[in-house]
């Protein structure tokens, strides 16, 4: 009876202390790829990537009508222009794919822009695909896309009460003389 009672006790032991290590493995997974995060959040900000992303969103298709061209085929300057935001957004869907950065994170911080990236790019990487008869052609791009697309969950934010108001302005403006 003793010997049975301490095989529980050391499987429960052993179970409970395997469950331990699997989460310590990922929190250091996640941690290690954590500085890969934020420096693509960082860049998303650059003035140089929203010039990219302007020039894609706002340009694209005005002045090169989808068609028949892939993102390729598009001219020099044009390409240079479009694709590293298209890179981009495959490289981060990459990253979501594989469970590096957390989804609800992305629809957080840049859901929108995701979405007119894609509208925009659809039609240019569709037939970049076609050309190259390669279906996988910016995949993680379109898997971010999809996960944009999904409904979240609202965050279980604070709300400050309405009416309220902390003005400072007495505090950081010189009184005026009375007259």
């Amino acid at each position: 009876m003793l010997s049975f009672a301490s095989l529980v006790v050391a499987a429960l032991a052993l179970f409970v202390s395997a469950g331990v290590a699997w989460r310590q493995l990922n929190y250091m997974r996640h941690g290690t790829m954590l500085p890969v995060a934020l420096d693509m959040f960082a860049e998303f900000r650059t003035p140089e990537f929203r010039g990219y992303m302007r020039y894609l969103t706002e340009d694209l298709q005005r002045e090169h009508p989808p068609g028949d061209e892939g993102i390729l085929s598009l001219p020099d300057d044009v390409r240079a222009q479009v694709v590293p935001a298209v890179s981009y957004f495959n490289n981060l869907g990459l990253l979501v794919a594989q469970g590096v950065v957390d989804p609800a994170i992305v629809r957080g911080f840049m859901n929108h822009s995701v979405l007119r990236a894609w509208d925009r790019a659809a039609p240019y990487i569709r037939v970049e695909r076609a050309r190259r008869n390669d279906p996988g052609y910016n995949q993680y791009f379109e898997h971010l896309a999809a996960v944009c697309l999904r409904p979240a969950k609202p965050p279980k934010l604070d709300k400050v009460p309405a009416g309220w108001s902390y003005d400072v302005t007495p505090y950081v403006r010189p009184k005026r003389p009375a007259s």
